[in-house]
Protein backbone atom coordinates (compact mmCIF):
# COMPACT_ATOMS: atom_id res chain seq x y z
CA UNK A 1 0.00 0.00 0.00
CA UNK A 2 3.10 2.45 0.52
CA UNK A 3 4.45 2.33 -2.65
CA UNK A 4 7.96 2.73 -1.57
CA UNK A 5 10.15 -0.27 -2.17
CA UNK A 6 12.56 -1.10 1.21
CA UNK A 7 15.70 1.24 -0.61
CA UNK A 8 13.72 4.27 -1.83
CA UNK A 9 15.46 6.21 -4.61
CA UNK A 10 15.80 10.15 -3.72
CA UNK A 11 12.75 10.31 -5.70
CA UNK A 12 10.16 8.56 -6.74
CA UNK A 13 9.73 7.76 -10.44
CA UNK A 14 7.14 9.77 -12.69
CA UNK A 15 4.81 7.38 -12.88
CA UNK A 16 4.18 6.75 -9.01
CA UNK A 17 4.69 10.04 -8.65
CA UNK A 18 1.76 10.63 -10.93
CA UNK A 19 -0.36 8.03 -9.15
CA UNK A 20 0.24 9.78 -5.84
CA UNK A 21 -1.35 12.96 -7.30
CA UNK A 22 -4.34 11.51 -8.73
CA UNK A 23 -5.33 8.87 -5.93
CA UNK A 24 -4.54 11.19 -2.67
CA UNK A 25 -4.87 14.58 -4.72
CA UNK A 26 -8.68 14.94 -4.70
CA UNK A 27 -8.62 14.46 -0.59
CA UNK A 28 -5.83 16.75 -0.06
CA UNK A 29 -7.42 19.58 -1.95
CA UNK A 30 -10.89 18.97 0.31
CA UNK A 31 -8.58 19.14 3.41
CA UNK A 32 -6.30 22.27 1.94
CA UNK A 33 -9.98 23.92 1.01
CA UNK A 34 -11.19 23.35 4.63
CA UNK A 35 -8.29 24.46 5.92
CA UNK A 36 -7.42 27.73 3.50
CA UNK A 37 -10.54 29.13 3.05
CA UNK A 38 -10.58 29.55 -0.56
CA UNK A 39 -9.86 27.74 -3.47
CA UNK A 40 -6.52 29.52 -4.84
CA UNK A 41 -4.66 29.06 -1.19
CA UNK A 42 -6.13 25.25 -1.79
CA UNK A 43 -4.53 24.46 -4.70
CA UNK A 44 -1.27 26.18 -3.66
CA UNK A 45 -1.24 24.22 -0.30
CA UNK A 46 -1.85 21.21 -2.75
CA UNK A 47 0.95 21.96 -4.92
CA UNK A 48 3.08 23.40 -2.36
CA UNK A 49 2.61 19.67 -0.66
CA UNK A 50 3.78 17.30 -3.87
CA UNK A 51 6.07 19.48 -4.43
CA UNK A 52 7.63 19.15 -1.09
CA UNK A 53 6.76 15.81 -1.01
CA UNK A 54 8.83 15.34 -4.30
CA UNK A 55 11.84 16.95 -2.81
CA UNK A 56 11.66 15.74 0.76
CA UNK A 57 11.16 12.03 -0.79
CA UNK A 58 14.66 10.81 0.30
CA UNK A 59 13.30 11.09 4.40
CA UNK A 60 10.17 9.09 3.63
CA UNK A 61 10.79 6.21 5.30
CA UNK A 62 7.97 3.92 4.82
CA UNK A 63 7.18 3.76 8.21
CA UNK A 64 3.25 5.77 7.64
CA UNK A 65 1.31 5.77 4.36
CA UNK A 66 1.92 7.81 1.42
CA UNK A 67 -1.70 9.32 2.56
CA UNK A 68 -0.72 9.93 5.84
CA UNK A 69 2.44 11.42 4.87
CA UNK A 70 1.09 13.53 2.26
CA UNK A 71 -1.71 14.79 4.61
CA UNK A 72 0.90 15.71 7.28
CA UNK A 73 3.08 17.69 4.96
CA UNK A 74 0.07 19.71 3.81
CA UNK A 75 -0.97 20.46 7.24
CA UNK A 76 2.45 22.11 8.30
CA UNK A 77 2.16 24.09 5.39
CA UNK A 78 -1.38 25.23 6.00
CA UNK A 79 -0.01 25.63 9.92
CA UNK A 80 2.88 28.43 7.85
CA UNK A 81 0.46 29.70 5.46
CA UNK A 82 -2.21 30.60 8.73
CA UNK A 83 1.19 32.10 10.88
CA UNK A 84 2.08 34.15 8.19
CA UNK A 85 -0.96 35.38 7.10
CA UNK A 86 -2.32 35.93 10.34
CA UNK A 87 -0.58 39.46 10.74
CA UNK A 88 -1.86 40.77 6.95
CA UNK A 89 -5.61 39.55 7.26
CA UNK A 90 -7.70 42.62 7.08
CA UNK A 91 -11.40 43.35 7.26
CA UNK A 92 -13.66 45.27 4.68
CA UNK A 93 -15.55 47.73 7.19
CA UNK A 94 -19.48 48.37 6.47
CA UNK A 95 -18.83 52.11 7.33
CA UNK A 96 -15.91 52.96 5.51
CA UNK A 97 -16.03 54.71 2.54
CA UNK A 98 -14.82 53.69 -1.07
CA UNK A 99 -11.76 55.24 -1.83
CA UNK A 100 -10.93 57.81 -4.40
CA UNK A 101 -9.94 55.53 -7.34
CA UNK A 102 -12.56 52.74 -6.80
CA UNK A 103 -14.76 52.41 -9.92
CA UNK A 104 -18.49 53.81 -9.77
CA UNK A 105 -20.00 52.06 -12.24
CA UNK A 106 -21.70 49.83 -9.54
CA UNK A 107 -24.85 51.56 -8.04
CA UNK A 108 -24.62 49.15 -5.39
CA UNK A 109 -21.65 50.86 -4.07
CA UNK A 110 -17.99 50.00 -3.29
CA UNK A 111 -18.54 47.17 -0.97
CA UNK A 112 -20.69 45.30 -3.55
CA UNK A 113 -17.63 45.09 -5.49
CA UNK A 114 -15.71 43.39 -2.65
CA UNK A 115 -18.03 40.91 -1.90
CA UNK A 116 -19.44 38.28 -3.55
CA UNK A 117 -23.61 38.50 -3.58
CA UNK A 118 -24.04 35.70 -6.13
CA UNK A 119 -27.07 33.76 -5.69
CA UNK A 120 -26.89 30.57 -3.86
CA UNK A 121 -28.57 27.70 -2.45
CA UNK A 122 -29.76 27.10 1.74
CA UNK A 123 -27.47 23.85 1.25
CA UNK A 124 -24.62 25.39 -0.07
CA UNK A 125 -25.33 28.34 2.59
CA UNK A 126 -25.61 26.37 5.64
CA UNK A 127 -21.99 24.08 4.21
CA UNK A 128 -20.25 27.40 4.34
CA UNK A 129 -21.73 28.28 7.24
CA UNK A 130 -20.89 25.60 9.02
CA UNK A 131 -16.90 25.58 7.39
CA UNK A 132 -16.83 29.85 9.39
CA UNK A 133 -17.81 28.15 12.30
CA UNK A 134 -15.22 25.45 12.28
CA UNK A 135 -12.80 28.11 11.01
CA UNK A 136 -13.14 29.55 14.67
CA UNK A 137 -12.32 26.32 16.67
CA UNK A 138 -8.69 26.20 17.89
CA UNK A 139 -6.27 24.51 15.41
CA UNK A 140 -5.56 21.15 17.39
CA UNK A 141 -9.51 20.88 17.51
CA UNK A 142 -10.17 22.02 13.89
CA UNK A 143 -7.60 20.04 12.77
CA UNK A 144 -8.40 16.86 14.12
CA UNK A 145 -11.89 17.40 13.08
CA UNK A 146 -11.16 18.25 9.30
CA UNK A 147 -8.71 15.00 9.21
CA UNK A 148 -11.53 12.55 10.94
CA UNK A 149 -14.67 14.22 8.98
CA UNK A 150 -13.25 15.26 5.80
CA UNK A 151 -10.15 13.33 4.86
CA UNK A 152 -11.79 10.16 6.71
CA UNK A 153 -8.26 8.93 8.26
CA UNK A 154 -8.68 6.77 11.53
CA UNK A 155 -7.83 7.44 14.90
CA UNK A 156 -4.08 5.97 14.45
CA UNK A 157 -3.28 8.03 10.94
CA UNK A 158 -4.53 11.30 12.85
CA UNK A 159 -2.40 10.87 15.54
CA UNK A 160 0.43 9.88 13.08
CA UNK A 161 0.11 12.97 10.22
CA UNK A 162 -0.09 15.16 13.86
CA UNK A 163 2.51 13.23 15.70
CA UNK A 164 0.36 12.91 19.09
CA UNK A 165 -0.50 10.09 20.99
CA UNK A 166 -3.97 8.18 20.01
CA UNK A 167 -5.57 9.26 22.93
CA UNK A 168 -4.55 13.25 22.15
CA UNK A 169 -6.42 12.77 18.90
CA UNK A 170 -9.39 11.28 20.72
CA UNK A 171 -9.76 14.23 23.45
CA UNK A 172 -9.39 16.48 20.59
CA UNK A 173 -12.10 15.05 18.60
CA UNK A 174 -14.35 14.90 21.30
CA UNK A 175 -13.71 18.27 23.13
CA UNK A 176 -13.24 19.45 18.91
CA UNK A 177 -17.17 18.01 18.46
CA UNK A 178 -18.42 19.97 21.76
CA UNK A 179 -17.04 23.04 20.80
CA UNK A 180 -18.44 22.74 17.68
CA UNK A 181 -22.09 21.95 19.20
CA UNK A 182 -22.14 25.02 21.24
CA UNK A 183 -20.86 27.53 18.56
CA UNK A 184 -23.25 26.21 16.14
CA UNK A 185 -26.30 26.45 18.84
CA UNK A 186 -24.98 29.97 19.87
CA UNK A 187 -25.04 30.29 15.57
CA UNK A 188 -28.29 29.47 15.33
Amino acid sequence: MHDVPPHAPASPDPATFHRWVDDYGPALFRLALSLSGNRLDAEDLCQETFAAAFRGFKSFDGRAAIKTWLTSILIRRAAKLWHKERHTRRTLSLDRPAPDDAPRQNPGGFLDEQLSTAPTTTAVDQRLDLFEVIRTLAPDFREALLLREIQGLSYQEIADVLQIPRGTVESRLHRGRAELRKKLTDYE
